[in-house]
């Protein structure tokens, strides 16, 4: 276990009980409560805590596929300066979408790599936010085949393979320098341009 996941193991430890509180004292409200309010204010209580424990456990048992991750990322960048590096910026060549959650995510699909991943246990990740579908479409951008489809009404999510699709490096240049603010749109027509069909 690296660092990263010690820290994640440490930190489930220690909320835990916090969270074990927690679940009591909406059972507790469930059972005897008259007041609504009450029983959402323990509802809510439960459900940020539990966001919080339940991503650190997770993070703390993410399977290690980093040599994967790696190798997407270097065949992207390869097939990036192979294509643009004569004609655009350094910054124009960077490939995009690799935070930890982006890492986090991928470990996750492709420990199960062909089978159905839920959404849900994805979301576990960025602590139950909607963010994890945004970051599961920015690793499609990256040319990764990732299939969405619905499983027994629930939304699900499955890496087909490692193989990327290099095509996605034109779409990768154009996106980078559409969003880019600092430059002029004389310059961004001509970047744009200079990538070609």
């Amino acid at each position: 276990m690296d660092d990263n996941g010690s820290a994640m193991e440490a930190k489930w430890v220690k909320i835990k009980p916090e969270l074990l509180d927690a679940y009591s004292m909406l059972v507790a409200q469930l059972k005897s409560s008259n007041s609504s309010q009450d029983l959402l204010d323990a509802y809510l209580a439960a459900k940020r805590l539990a966001a919080d424990a339940y991503q650190a456990l997770l993070r703390a048992n993410i399977p290690d596929h980093e040599a994967s991750w790696k190798t997407v990322r270097q065949t992207l960048g390869y097939e990036m300066h192979r294509r643009y590096g004569n004609v655009l910026p350094d910054w124009a060549l960077k490939i995009p979408h690799n935070s930890v959650t982006h890492q986090e995510l991928f470990a996750l699909l492709a420990e199960r790599i062909g089978e159905s991943v839920p959404a849900d246990f994805l979301r576990i990740v960025t602590a139950d936010a909607v963010h994890a579908e945004r970051r599961v479409r920015e690793l499609r951008e990256l040319g990764l085949d990732i299939v969405s489809a619905k499983v027994a009404d629930a939304d699900t999510y499955t890496l087909t393979s490692f193989e990327v699709n290099v095509a996605y490096v034109y779409s990768i240049a154009a996106n980078t320098i559409k969003a880019n603010k600092k430059i002029s749109s004389k310059e961004r027509e001509t970047l744009l341009e200079s990538l070609g069909n």
